[in-house]
């Protein structure tokens, strides 16, 4: 057994800074009094002392906090021997984490484990049936508000052993406190061995796993670690007790694997195989049911997805794109071309470009075609156009002239100009 008398100091000294923070408050009423078991958190029921104390135990050796997973994080060498320490409600390991986790203490190293529960998988792996054929079945319970523990080893014992009570906001309150079964020790080479207790009632045990000294060490009651239960002399006395079976060296804390309680009954009463993290839905439906944020969370959810096809399973147009309309490039080009006629004092050349356009203008306001302009052509235009039969003939014939004069004064530019413009202003 390790001399640990610096876990006295970091705690004492831990546990009166926590002291001031949870008694800063009036009557405990403005804490949270729920088992979360977290590492930052000074709650009553968190973890921040004894994960302070821990990260500071063995002072020549390092602290590591496993947040991604045990077969990441875990170290699978076995040349230094170390310690995985998980404190919590429950917890989850899948068939790779029981894997790396048994693995790693076949290789001589510590494994301990507090929690109100444990894997099914993992006892599985270690019970093997024995105790005449007996499977694990998770831990029992007794209900009271205050118990008392004690050691079975002469050296740790305590006469009047170690009384812990719990509270709910900072009353005494009835608790279900977890332990052992004594029908699971029994004369078997392999069987687990007793360490401590809880009203007579087995509470601490031993699995020695493999030939180079490592060991599996399951603790039922997690709550003794807890900031509250830290703070008076007694706590730290129990723990500094629990934790002198761990080895000198490096220590890894898992806050990966830790889940609420819930979960872990709900997998353990299905005694079946499989991965622990796969939780069938009806259950994982349960639990979120069962927690006032995650069930708003999960009606608000839904209530979205409702909304969603309510309104989004209504038929959609395809959008339209706007088109640009169409323009007639031909205008562009006469007028230009008439504009530098008009520079150059080409007046004949001008009076063609106009009667160009004249027809263009025709072809595509009435759809009429200009290659014959005869009487047909001359009464479909009248009629389409609305302009007098005098006014059209008055064009045809001005350009006629125009076209067999070899010179065209500005003079006859113009008179050909207003002519034109006559239709134009009359036309519809």
């Amino acid at each position: 057994m390790v001399d640990n008398k610096p876990f006295y100091i970091l705690g004492a000294a831990a546990a009166l800074l926590l002291l001031f923070f949870i008694f800063l408050g009036s009557g405990g009423n403005n804490f949270d009094w729920s088992e979360n078991y977290e590492a930052e958190s000074k709650e009553p029921y968190g973890s921040f002392v004894i994960h302070e104390v821990l990260s500071d135990y063995f002072q020549n050796n390092n602290f590591t906090e496993i947040k991604e997973g045990l077969f990441e994080e875990l170290p699978s060498s076995g040349d230094v021997k170390s310690n995985y320490i998980f404190i919590g409600e429950s917890m989850f390991l899948d068939s790779s984490d029981i894997e790396t986790l048994l693995n790693y203490v076949l290789k001589g190293n510590t494994a301990f484990i507090s929690s109100k529960t444990i894997p099914f998988n993992l006892m599985k792996r270690l019970y093997k049936n024995k105790c005449n054929y007996m499977s694990w079945n998770d831990y029992d319970i007794l209900t009271d508000s205050t118990v008392n523990f004690n050691f079975l080893h002469p050296q740790l014992q305590n006469k009047n052993g170690f009384s812990f009570n719990f509270l709910d906001e900072n009353k005494p309150a009835i608790y279900g406190w977890n332990y052992i079964d004594s029908a699971y020790f029994c004369e078997e080479q392999h069987s687990m061995i007793q360490l401590g207790t809880i009203n007579n009632q087995v509470n601490f045990a031993k699995k020695i796993y493999g030939t180079n000294g490592g060991a599996l060490y399951l603790h039922t009651t997690p709550v003794n670690f807890t900031n509250l239960n830290m703070l008076p002399k007694k706590g730290i006395a129990y723990a500094n007790k629990v934790f002198s079976h761990l080895n000198e060296g490096d220590i890894y804390w898992d806050e990966y694997s830790r889940v609420d309680e819930g979960f872990g009954r709900a997998y353990n009463q299905k005694r079946g195989g499989g991965s622990n993290r796969t939780i069938a839905s009806e259950e994982s439906l349960k639990y979120i049911l069962s927690q006032p944020s995650l069930a708003w969370a999960w009606y608000l959810m839904v209530g979205m997805g409702f909304l969603y096809l309510f309104f989004g399973a209504k038929r959609k147009q395809r959008i339209i794109p706007v088109l640009e309309r169409n323009e007639n490039t031909s205008f562009k080009f006469i007028s230009t071309i008439g504009r530098l006629y008009f520079l150059q004092n080409d007046h004949k050349k001008l009076c063609q470009q106009k009667m160009k356009l004249f027809y263009a203008y025709i072809r595509d306001r009435y759809n009429l075609n200009t290659t014959k302009t005869n009487g047909e052509f001359m009464a479909k235009l009248v009629t389409k156009s609305e302009v007098s039969s005098q006014i059209l003939k008055n064009i045809f014939n001005f350009y006629e002239n125009i076209k067999s004069s070899p010179f065209v004064s500005e003079q006859t530019l113009i008179d050909f100009h207003l002519q034109m413009d006559e239709f134009y202003k009359n036309c519809k």
